[in-house]
């Protein structure tokens, strides 16, 4: 399992922000009068917390199977065998934000979570392998994000991830 580690200054930022608003929470909450805007005020601020635990990578693990987003108390893991679309957003030169849209259970089999009108997951990836535009309504917000820039070798960890699920692709389409 080939490991990127987090980049520094991309975890500086998250992890100043985040003890910041924990500090301004402990002291609201222990030397202000309690009243309804104190608690409001610690509401407030604890809001800002889940942002900024988003951009805390610690690092991506990566092997022939899965994908593993290492952050401080959670794990987030894509299969490459789940995944039918994949789209990269460059945010700058060399940082990477890549969507990846994976299956979903349904009704009557598997689809593509975030794309609309329903089709199945096969058929999904037939019309992702075409050489002609996708005509498929994509809602990016429930894509899987994985952010490339936040560790080392984002160039690399990119081309590494499209290769792998471009194998799951070759293997869907040869199975029919």
């Amino acid at each position: 399992m080939t490991e990127y580690k987090g980049r520094w200054e991309a975890i500086k930022g998250p992890s100043i922000v985040i003890t910041v608003l924990i500090a301004l929470i402990a002291i609201i909450y222990f030397f202000v009068p309690r009243s309804f805007w104190t608690y409001f005020f610690i509401i407030l601020l604890a809001v800002f917390i889940p942002p900024a635990y988003s951009g805390l990578i610690l690092k991506i693990k990566i092997n022939e199977k899965k994908i593993i987003i290492v952050r401080p108390l959670t794990r987030m893991t894509i299969k490459f065998e789940d995944v039918a679309l994949c789209a990269v957003h460059c945010v700058d030169d060399g940082k990477y934000l890549l969507y990846a849209f994976v299956k979903q259970r349904y009704r009557r089999g598997y689809t593509v979570k975030g794309i609309k009108p329903k089709l199945p997951f096969d058929e999904v990836i037939k019309m992702s392998l075409k050489e002609e535009d996708l005509t498929l309504d994509m809602n990016f917000n429930r894509a899987k994000k994985i952010p490339l820039s936040f560790v080392e070798s984002c160039e690399e960890l990119k081309d590494r991830f499209l290769k792998e699920v471009g194998k799951y692709h070759v293997k869907v389409t040869e199975e029919e």
